[in-house]
């Protein structure tokens, strides 16, 4: 089950709600390629065509741009190839298009600054949870 998460600034009020996680849908590989923009998911399918996957991982990811620190929740899968190779899909910034974004764990959040007055001074609240 994916989580409801509500980051918050103590400095200037910025509120954002992010999904995290997983829901039951994304057992099925064709479902979680689904959760992608039309031009990545056709990069996908692709990708997974020319070896026989073993395995994957799928989430939604809290990820910050580097380039103009907007917060987005993303996302994000891992494949393992019958030979041993491994995938994973990339980021792009939903606001400026940067590929220029990281993940950010539960635990580093008091590290991230807000994208709106650049302070380090937010915190995380998990509000719900969703499927």
């Amino acid at each position: 089950m994916g989580m409801i998460s509500r980051v918050s600034c103590e400095g200037c009020g910025y509120t954002e709600h992010f999904r995290i996680g997983v829901g039951m849908r994304h057992g099925v590989l064709e479902r979680c390629i689904h959760e992608f923009p039309y031009w990545k998911r056709i990069e996908y399918e692709s990708m997974l065509r020319k070896e026989t996957l073993t395995d994957f991982h799928f989430s939604f990811v809290l990820t910050q741009c580097q380039t103009c620190l907007n917060l987005m929740d993303q996302p994000y899968i891992e494949v393992l190839y019958e030979n041993g190779e491994r995938e994973h899909s990339g980021f792009c910034c939903t606001y400026c298009e940067s590929e220029s974004v990281r993940i950010i764990h539960e635990d580093r959040l008091a590290a991230v600054r807000c994208p709106y007055c650049r302070e380090r001074s937010l915190h995380q609240e998990i509000e719900g949870m969703w499927d």
